[in-house]
């Protein structure tokens, strides 16, 4: 991976091989950053997807076996339990030029990763909601 940091955000690109939420965590732990804003496009391989079940507490995951295109990355960097956490989700297509989503678990990069990490100026750390079952933002304030 190979970067460039702009004041409040960092260019990066990804080797190929690189796991795309490995590289993400590794990169804000060495930076020391506990809260950024993902986006990023480029062609993985094998990427394991899923969706969340609220009733099931649990995600449902599916593999994607082979090489596809990078249509959409977005996602996040938070602490959980004191370490860089990347919540991401994708968008991908293959050769017939069809479209699959979800919370990404797992890919690696195979010929470009290109992404941007919004650097926010305080930490967000994550805790466990009992309720919804993951581990969700903790902020401050609220409406109600």
């Amino acid at each position: 991976m190979k970067f460039r940091i702009d004041k409040s955000r960092a260019y990066m690109t990804l080797a190929k091989g690189d796991n795309i939420n490995k590289t993400f965590e590794s990169f804000a732990e060495v930076k020391g950053i506990g809260c950024a804003w993902l986006n990023g496009i480029g062609a993985l391989e094998n990427p394991e997807i899923g969706y969340y079940s609220l009733e099931d507490k649990a995600y449902h995951r599916k593999t994607f076996k082979g090489e596809y295109e990078l249509t959409s990355l977005i996602g996040n960097i938070t602490l959980k339990e004191g370490k860089p956490f990347s919540h991401t989700h994708i968008t991908f297509s293959d050769t017939e030029f069809r479209v699959f989503g979800g919370h990404l678990f797992n890919a690696n990069i195979t010929a470009a990763g290109e992404f941007i990490m919004q650097f926010g100026s305080d930490e967000i750390n994550r805790e466990m909601n009992a309720e919804i079952g993951l581990p969700l933002w903790c902020l401050e304030e609220s409406l109600g």
